[in-house]
């Protein structure tokens, strides 16, 4: 089966904040393991491999405005569409805080049209409400330039703030711009009713299962998520596989994650509970076809 990995990272100590570094820090002392210091992206390219993932979309972050980084706003674009140069199997969105204003428009038209960019990803836990009327020139520019946005949802790193990422506050853009395509990162996680209830109401959003391998091991809480969103019809049609690579390798390999939803099938309890399977046809949309369409601009 074809896999597009629809949530992946890459960096360096090179292009990375000092605050980004000892927030890692902190993570890995918090689970007892190395921090993830460096993610260069013949890494990723190694763990495509291994899992037989096919595409995967790179999402930058800009932190510019909250933190000292080596890198000016052009430069980071500019970093991750070198890296993947003559990569057919890699795309990168822009990373852009859209309190950057006139300037962040500039290089999101920029980015899409010289660059090559495929879409815009979005960190609310900046320090930013995605609903601020005085960002809407940003959802215009991607409705003109044909692109989607994803949103950064729930639960962040240390020095950010997790309040700015409720999907209730991506509800207004979603109804104002119903033309845009939204993708809810993490289904929102610890927000995870709202995230679905977000994408129930408004047919342009979809959310992505990014960093949800954490629960892999016990996966009861992956199975009630992806019965209530089919119950909601968010699954399958509105729903990306994703990894968030490299951030949960130490709890859940690319590999394994990538087998997990493969092999996906609700329990027998469920199912005598009124929730209706997962279909093969299901799996392909989540793990490719979504992808494909909606990044890739694909016609399905």
């Amino acid at each position: 089966m074809k896999i597009i990995d629809s949530h992946v990272h890459t960096w360096t100590q090179q292009i990375i904040s000092k605050k980004d570094i000892e927030a890692r820090r902190i993570a890995a002392e918090h689970s007892g393991t190395e921090p993830q210091l460096n993610s260069p992206v013949f890494d990723l390219r190694n763990a495509m491999k291994k899992a037989e993932v096919s595409h995967a979309v790179i999402l930058p972050i800009d932190s510019g405005l909250n933190q000292d980084m080596p890198l000016t706003l052009q430069e980071k674009t500019d970093y991750h569409v070198d890296e993947i140069e003559g990569d057919k199997t890699l795309v990168t969105f822009v990373g852009l805080d859209p309190r950057r204003g006139k300037e962040g428009l500039i290089e999101l038209e920029r980015a899409v049209k010289e660059k090559g960019c495929r879409g815009w990803k979005m960190y609310p836990p900046n320090g930013f409400y995605p609903d601020q009327e005085e960002f809407y020139p940003y959802y215009n520019l991607c409705v003109e330039l044909g692109v989607p946005v994803t949103v950064h949802q729930g639960f962040t790193s240390r020095f950010k703030y997790v309040k700015y990422a409720r999907p209730v506050h991506v509800d207004k853009v979603a109804v104002d711009f119903p033309e845009l395509k939204i993708i809810l990162a993490h289904v929102g996680i610890p927000w995870v009713n709202e995230a679905l209830m977000v994408a129930a109401k408004n047919p342009n959003v979809s959310v992505d299962v990014s960093g949800w391998q954490v629960y892999a091991k016990t996966p009861l809480k992956i199975y009630q998520m992806i019965a209530d969103a089919k119950l909601v019809h968010v699954f399958p049609n509105r729903f990306l596989w994703g990894s968030d690579f490299p951030l949960f390798e130490n709890d859940v390999t690319l590999h394994e994650w990538a087998e997990f939803f493969r092999n996906l099938q609700l329990p027998q309890e469920m199912i005598d509970q009124g929730y209706r399977q997962v279909s093969t046809e299901d799996i392909e949309r989540v793990m490719w076809k979504n992808a494909a369409r909606l990044m890739f601009g694909e016609k399905q």
